[in-house]
């Protein structure tokens, strides 16, 4: 009988590290498929925060920022700024709705500015592909799809 207890002991043992090893690596998983549900947000530092716009939101820059948003922008965040576009499904994080007023009044033009220059995972880096006037364009024209998204 002492032979049938160690063999059942060294059985439970074995069986219980493996259970422990298993039951860390579900663990693991799901922190990290948690992480990539809910990424940090984004925001921008204070001193960017607060820079004013030095392009006026007329006709000749609206129409400027609109073809730059469809040739650059319009993939992911949709011809409308809704975060809709045919790129979206394809990445984990929703692009931005720039029609959702929530979420477009806590975002100041210094800090739009400042996230379309540097971007984060799928959003690219703009600051060596367009210049400061085509940046500050763009955060004129997503301003406007917001405000044409009210007017609906």
């Amino acid at each position: 009988m002492n032979r049938w207890n160690r063999g059942i002991s060294l059985w439970l043992g074995r069986a219980l590290g493996i259970c422990t090893v298993f039951a860390i690596f579900i663990f693991a998983a799901g922190r990290m498929v948690a992480q990539d549900a809910a990424p940090k947000p984004w925001v921008a530092p204070d001193d960017a925060r607060s820079v004013k716009n030095p392009v006026p939101a007329t006709p000749e820059n609206l129409n400027a920022g609109a073809g730059l948003f469809s040739d650059n922008c319009g993939l992911c965040h949709g011809p409308k700024g809704m975060g809709d576009g045919p790129g979206a499904a394809a990445i984990k994080v929703k692009p931005a709705n720039f029609t959702d007023k929530k979420l477009m009044s806590l975002e100041t033009d210094g800090s739009l500015f400042w996230k379309i220059s540097n971007g984060r995972g799928p959003m690219p880096v703009w600051k060596d592909v367009l210049t400061d006037t085509e940046r500050w364009q763009l955060v004129d024209y997503i301003r406007k799809l917001g405000k044409d998204a009210d007017g609906k």
